[in-house]
């Protein structure tokens, strides 16, 4: 029997990510009252979302809110849901995902489905970014079998291109957002070299060896359980966000800003199947995989002169090859060097797979204001 607050849903992968798509018409405005709603559809603050729908971990404790407009673009923001902390996070995307919106606007009738192929042009209001996206479409509905394999996703699917535009200091306001390839943070355990770079989010890149990790000599459980090493990498993390200006006390940036940045720890690659290895921390946590926009961001910053990835992939260039815990994926990158040195970033993109896992309704806990009539959030 459907409730009065019932919310109609659809629980998506996309590459390694899966979260709950929404549309913005069925929800409240942006603000507390989203929030809320969204903390108690996926069962946050609490360890196991026992009570939500929510995955336990920071790659499937995700939402996608979704709307057409403006003109032909499909507009979507991500939030990144906190587990044990009541905090959506609004400030940056999700690129796996991001495959997942452009099949959900086919399988929703947000846009045309034009066979073999639909392209979706897609706007990121998190970051103002826009992304185009080619979809295999059959039927009428986004195809998901097909032959290409993902690190980390059991099955082959259906391959989905999506490149992202222009998508230098998204974030930021600027590609490398204090204007030096590397900086250095002067810690109480000992200064660390990083360096901060802005393509589609904001990350702070870190020689893995400074922070005493060897990428894959120990399993994400096991890195999960070294308190001491997760402190030191907040440490350097909330640092970095202090230096960008978006806490004014690192210690806050838990709190306040625990996407901004996103933090990866970077090594030399393994030839001849990686350019990179990498071991990524999201929400305070060892990543199992690789966040895709982290991915797409190394493609750039391998190729931006003085960087710490750019030092540690070598001649890499054009097509980035990624090691994570799972295995590795490939990102590409358009990367122009201009006279003097100035660097910008036409394009970065990659190639992932989506598949619907689930359509019906959602059942908040508590009852929430009545959803609001299209209102664009803010």
């Amino acid at each position: 029997m459907r409730q009065d607050n019932a919310i109609p849903a659809t629980l998506m992968r996309g590459g390694t990510s899966k979260g709950l798509f929404l549309h913005s018409r069925d929800l409240p405005p942006a603000g507390a009252l989203r929030d809320a709603l969204i903390l108690d559809l996926m069962g946050s603050p609490d360890p196991m979302q026992i009570d939500g729908l929510g995955g336990t971990y920071s790659s499937t404790s995700k939402v996608m809110i979704v709307e057409p407009g403006p003109g032909e673009w499909i507009s979507y923001w991500f939030g990144q849901v906190g587990i044990d902390q009541p905090v959506v996070d609004w400030r940056a995307n999700c690129g796996n995902l991001t495959t997942a919106v452009a099949a959900f606007a086919v399988d929703e009738g947000l846009v045309p489905a034009v066979e073999p192929v639909t392209r979706v042009r897609l706007l990121n209001r998190n970051t103002g970014v826009r992304v185009e996206a080619e979809v295999p479409v059959h039927a009428g509905r986004a195809r998901t079998e097909g032959a290409h394999r993902i690190a980390g996703v059991p099955r082959p699917g259906a391959p989905i291109t999506t490149r992202y535009l222009d998508p230098g200091g998204s974030v930021t306001g600027r590609l490398l957002p204090t204007g030096s390839a590397r900086d250095v943070l002067d810690l109480p355990g000992g200064s660390i070299e990083l360096s901060l770079v802005d393509v589609t989010a904001a990350f702070a890149f870190v020689r893995a060896a400074d922070l005493g990790v060897v990428p894959h000599s120990r399993t994400v459980a096991e890195l999960n359980g070294d308190h001491a090493l997760r402190d030191r990498v907040e440490e350097v993390r909330g640092a970095a966000a202090h230096l960008l200006g978006v806490v004014e006390k690192a210690s806050a940036a838990e709190v306040l800003s625990p996407t901004v940045p996103r933090i990866v720890l970077v090594a030399p690659g393994r030839p001849p199947t990686s350019d990179l290895e990498v071991t990524a921390v999201s929400m305070g946590a060892v990543h199992r995989a690789v966040p895709m926009t982290a991915a797409l961001c190394l493609a750039a910053a391998a190729q931006l002169p003085g960087t710490i990835p750019h030092a540690c992939a070598g001649a890499a260039a054009g097509e980035l090859r990624i090691g994570h815990p799972l295995g590795t994926v490939s990102a590409l990158a358009d990367v122009r060097i201009g006279s003097g040195g100035c660097a910008s970033v036409a394009s970065v993109g990659v190639v992932r797979t989506a598949r619907r896992l689930m359509s019906g309704a959602a059942y908040p806990a508590c009852h929430h204001s009545p959803t609001s009539t299209g209102e664009v959030p803010a």
